[in-house]
């Protein structure tokens, strides 16, 4: 598994997480709107289950996402991977956050960080229960 394809999960996650909360309660309103059907209220019940799963799954992702960050010690790396991921910035935008012009060494910094991630993770991927590999770019 490539350390890029774990990280890239991790991808604009705060707004996902945000997202699927407001999923959440606007299920959680239909459900209480629908009380007076007994066969529809059972319907919303288990989707908005499903939303609670799904929401606990993003929360989950995002701490093991963020304690693979932390486990890297440079601190310019770890936030070029916070910026890059979990705020979705592209490359100009990431190095303009650390004050430099140069995104060639922004980049490089990155892939050192990816080289960095040697955990084996089945809880943030699609996994197919590979090592992860930081060589792709």
């Amino acid at each position: 598994m490539l350390a890029k394809k774990v990280m890239r999960n991790g991808t604009d996650i705060d707004n996902r997480i945000i997202e699927q909360v407001t999923m959440h309660h606007l299920w959680k309103e239909l459900y209480d709107t629908v009380s007076y059907s007994p066969a529809l209220h059972s319907l919303v019940e288990d989707i908005l289950e499903n939303k609670e799963t799904e929401l606990r799954e993003l929360i989950r992702m995002k701490d093991s996402l963020e304690s693979i960050v932390m486990a890297i010690n440079n601190c310019d790396q770890r936030e070029i991977l916070r910026l890059r991921y979990f705020d979705n910035l592209p490359w100009d935008c990431v190095a303009e956050q650390l004050d430099t012009d140069d995104i060639d060494w922004v980049k490089h910094q990155h892939r050192k960080a990816l080289k960095k991630i040697h955990v084996e993770y089945t809880c943030c991927c699609d996994c197919d229960g590979d090592d992860f590999d930081a060589d792709e770019e």
